[in-house]
């Protein structure tokens, strides 16, 4: 007999194994298969504790009232298995409901005191509750559900209150028996469901926290893949727009009509490829919640919309479109708020307008006063379908007009810098045209102490000498030239070893170097020129193709002066010339 036990065992479960997992088969869905588990293991459950609790009922009341429906049930759950099994799962899942609320309301009614109302409510509320939630993943079927418990409850409190269903006779001597009996069959129901919440809802954090964890895998391989990419294109576009700069420059030296037209294109375009690169940068710094924080300062507020404006005049002069600005005479000179962020929210509006408006046609720029606030308006020909209106602040949601097309992302950028400021923007089609508006705090400004009297300012730096440190061959000839043409010595070096060996023999008034080179890194030289006391005040640029903040502070940190993000415009580059130089021939001075 002892050598068939472990048979015997195996056998029974293979066969309970089969009817748990009957309707699985070809079910690809994780939590389809749970379910269908689930509520098979509770048919084969219930229909066991039904057959021993009413057993024992029957043996001490006699009472066929509980004999056949109790064997009734026991086929209704019988039933449940074979829905699943013909693939009605849905229909498994709605009768394994109905049976419960059935025959837990009959037997409740029928028992009478031997069931005590509290049972059965703490019964309804657990089974019905906890298992429509196991069970059914809609709201509508789970307040269904809710429902009907409510429903059921009312029932029988009125049943145990008008005694509607006259209660079977129990002996009172076997009273306690067939209550322990009862509470028995309903804890174990009761304990089943709590435990597949309990282990449902760890299975979900389980599951959450392996998602999570993909996706922040995910995020940072996406932040490395971006930061190298970005890096890698930059410093070609900016030998690019480097050379467009200086042709720029130098276009009216020209006599060819013509080539004066291409070089302008030529500036436009890459002009708009370095706008295209810095909002991928600045969406992804969104979207890692690492967007700059902005910091308020003093701003001359025409001086700076005539840049902007300025500067989307080349793209708007390739199109034939002209642009307008007007400011309202009542607005305050200076102003207070983030320099870079105001620039960043014109330029995107402005150039998305320049982008779809018509050949030929006006674009409008205006800022006034509204409400206490600042409101931009920028106007284009042209609409805007309705069904985009409402999307056109979301990111890649890109409208095309037939001629160009966007990326999608300006506005979405737009719309965050403008909520970072406090501020709000938004869209709408007026009169045959797209108008776009932003609202700001309007803070009047004081003028700044180094603006309150004209200063004269260094265009050119004869005398000076400038330590170019850059690996790239194009970056350094764009450089050497913009130098030399501004008065400085230019002074070349292919890496930072050679950075270095010029250092020891001569001493520039400033050096600007990349933060990628073969063999010694931009840091390790800006390490080096720290540790020496002979130029640990020496000004250092880092120019670098890495915009993320990281890149910029860890630099700052280790000592650079300033960091200078490719492809640059040569403005700011003359912006920190003109900064550091004059202080640097001081310092010799002293």
């Amino acid at each position: 007999m002892e050598t068939r036990i472990p048979g015997q065992r195996s056998l029974l479960k293979d066969i309970l194994q089969r009817w748990i997992h009957t309707g699985t088969a070809g079910v690809e869905n994780p939590r389809v298969r749970r379910g269908i588990v689930i509520i098979n293991t509770l048919s084969l459950l219930t229909a066991f504790l039904i057959a021993v609790v009413a057993s024992l009922l029957y043996w001490y009341t006699g009472s066929l009232l509980i004999l056949v429906p109790a064997a009734i049930e026991c086929a209704c759950w019988v039933g449940v298995i074979y829905l699943n099994h013909s693939k009605r799962h849905s229909l498994a899942n709605l009768a394994t409901l109905v049976i419960h609320c059935t025959f837990a309301v009959y037997f409740g009614s029928i028992l009478g005191n031997a069931m005590p109302i509290e049972m059965i409510t703490a019964f309804l509320l657990t089974f019905l509750i906890g298992a429509s939630f196991i069970v059914f993943k809609h709201k509508t079927l789970r307040l269904i559900t809710l429902l009907a418990a409510l429903t059921l409850l009312l029932a029988v409190e009125a049943n145990h209150f008008f005694q509607i269903v006259t209660p079977i006779y129990v002996v009172p001597a076997n009273m306690p028996i067939i209550k322990m009996a009862c509470w028995a069959g309903m804890l174990a129901l009761m304990g089943y469901v709590t435990y597949f919440l309990i282990r449902q809802n760890d299975m979900f954090l389980r599951e959450n926290e392996a998602l999570l964890q993909a996706l922040q895998e995910a995020d940072a391989a996406k932040t490395k893949f971006l930061r190298e990419t970005s890096h890698e294109i930059r410093t070609p576009l900016n030998a690019v727009f480097g050379i467009a700069q200086l042709l720029n420059e130098r276009k009216m030296q020209i006599g060819d009509p013509a080539l004066r037209e291409e070089i302008d294109y030529l500036y436009a375009a890459s002009y708009l490829s370095r706008e295209i690169i810095n909002n991928v940068l600045d969406l992804a710094k969104i979207e890692a919640g690492m967007l700059d924080e902005p910091h308020p300062a003093p701003l001359r507020l025409r001086e700076s919309l005539e840049a902007s404006v300025a500067i989307n005049r080349y793209v708007a002069n390739t199109r034939n479109v002209r642009i307008q600005l007007r400011i309202d005479p009542q607005l305050p000179e200076w102003v207070l708020t983030d320099r870079i962020f105001l620039a960043k929210i014109v330029n995107n509006l402005l150039s998305n307008a320049v982008k779809f408006a018509p050949a030929g046609s006006l674009v409008e720029v205006e800022m006034t006063r509204q409400e206490g606030r600042l409101q931009g308006t920028v106007r284009n020909d042209g609409t805007i379908r309705a069904d985009k209106l409402a999307s056109m602040f979301q990111p890649f949601v890109a409208e095309r007009n037939g001629e160009v097309e966007g990326t999608g992302l300006g506005l979405q950028i737009t719309r965050q810098l403008t909520e970072r400021l406090g501020g709000e923007v938004a869209a709408e089609n007026q009169l045959g045209q797209t108008v776009f508006r932003f609202y700001l705090p309007l803070a009047a400004a004081e003028v700044p102490k180094e603006h309150a009297a004209p200063v004269p300012r260094a265009v050119r730096f004869d005398g000076y000498t400038v330590l170019v440190v850059e690996d790239d061959l194009i970056s350094r000839h764009v450089l050497q030239r913009y130098l030399s043409d501004s008065g400085a010595v230019a002074l070349m070096a292919e890496s930072g070893e050679e950075g270095l060996r010029m250092l020891a023999v001569t001493t520039p008034d400033l050096v600007i170097s990349d933060s990628h080179l073969p063999g010694i890194q931009g840091a390790e030289l800006l390490e080096h020129i720290r540790r020496q006391p002979a130029l640990r005040h020496l000004p250092v640029i880092i120019s670098s193709g890495d915009a993320f903040n990281e890149a910029r502070e860890s630099m700052l940190r280790l000592g650079a002066s300033d960091y200078l993000v490719k492809p640059f415009l040569y403005s700011d580059l003359q912006s920190l010339l003109e900064k550091h130089l004059p202080v640097r021939r001081a310092q010799i001075a002293q």
